[in-house]
């Protein structure tokens, strides 16, 4: 699979073989918590109605906290980036880093899809098109996926088929971390 960099505009897209991958910025999250309507607008695309609910708000919440003490160039890696499934045209989902790479190279991701396009490998394209787009930053070794709810299956199975591998199960949750590669000579 390759990912390709373009862009819709000045708003920074990952191309896939079926996805786009729109960064969203500070005030695109903060416009779809007061009205996805708003936002689906803005966008030019329908999104599903349960975008914004949840424990998707509150991670919302806590990015646009952060993004507010952060420059434009990190904001790739507090924002989500919103999954639009191309032949559909709408967005289905968001995938998205916890922050730049720590002082030993690692980041955490973080997703979720509307249950309307779960087991069709498009959380799968979409994670591995991230762990791509931040093994291009030399900063980022390792990419993680800290205490996912043990019985979280579909997720697990998402980072297994990304080349994930588990380093913790618990009751607590399991934990992946893939590693960068290094360049093939």
């Amino acid at each position: 699979m390759e990912c390709m960099a373009t862009n819709m505009g000045e708003t920074p897209v990952l191309q896939t073989g079926r996805l786009n991958l729109v960064m969203l910025s500070r005030d695109d999250l903060a416009l779809g918590m007061l009205s996805l309507s708003d936002l689906s607008q803005q966008l030019g695309l329908p999104l599903v109605p349960d975008l914004f609910k949840g424990a998707v708000r509150g991670a919302i919440e806590k990015k646009l906290v952060k993004m507010e003490a952060i420059g434009t160039q990190e904001t790739p890696w507090f924002t989500y980036w919103l999954i639009v499934v191309r032949d559909e045209g709408v967005g289905a989902g968001m995938v998205g880093f916890k922050g730049v790479p720590n002082s030993l190279g690692e980041v955490e991701i973080g997703y979720g899809i509307d249950p309307l396009f779960q087991n069709m490998g498009y959380m799968t394209e979409a994670v591995k098109a991230m762990v791509a787009w931040a093994f291009k930053n030399p900063a980022c070794k390792v990419v993680t996926a800290i205490l996912s709810k043990p019985d979280n299956f579909a997720s697990h199975r998402v980072l297994e088929k990304s080349g994930f591998i588990k380093f913790y199960g618990g009751p607590d949750g399991l934990s992946f971390r893939i590693e960068r590669q290094p360049a093939q000579d």
